[in-house]
């Protein structure tokens, strides 16, 4: 069963990190949804969270918790292949600390405006994997029971 990541796909940076997550994704641990997108929604639904959270932050759920900022990033870390992997060493620093830097970066983030048609477009070399890396709402209740 496949982690879901929900990301801002209105946010550069956001889109950003999906386009390098998913081809360091080997094993493809991870499935991806915007969201302002039907899935990224009930994601958050199921997930007990706003809406409006996940427009500056990353949440991933796994069907049991929903874990946001720099836990989210932790736990993308651990589902990576090595070296990649090494990068979870970051919970080494007390979360308070963690997720001032990632709220920080947050406020400071370039995001395209919406009407931008190149919003939440993958890059073009990207586009077959991330169809195929996209959470559907079946993923969504199939984690949920």
């Amino acid at each position: 069963m496949h982690t879901i990541v929900v990301f801002d796909g209105e946010c550069g940076l956001c889109n950003g990190f999906v386009a390098w997550l998913l081809p360091h994704d080997r094993d493809g641990a991870f499935r991806i949804a915007g969201s302002a997108g039907e899935v990224g929604r009930a994601v958050l639904d199921v997930a007990g969270l706003d809406h409006d959270l996940a427009g500056s932050t990353i949440v991933v759920w796994d069907g049991r918790r929903a874990l946001m900022r720099t836990d989210a990033l932790v736990a993308i870390a651990r589902g990576l292949p090595w070296p990649w992997r090494a990068a979870a060493v970051m919970r080494i620093v007390p979360r308070p600390w963690r997720d001032s830097a990632y709220r920080a970066m947050a406020r400071r983030r370039a995001r395209q405006h919406a009407d931008d048609p190149a919003c939440g477009v993958p890059p073009a070399h990207l586009r077959e994997l991330w169809r195929t890396r996209l959470a559907t709402l079946e993923d969504v209740a199939v984690r949920a029971t």
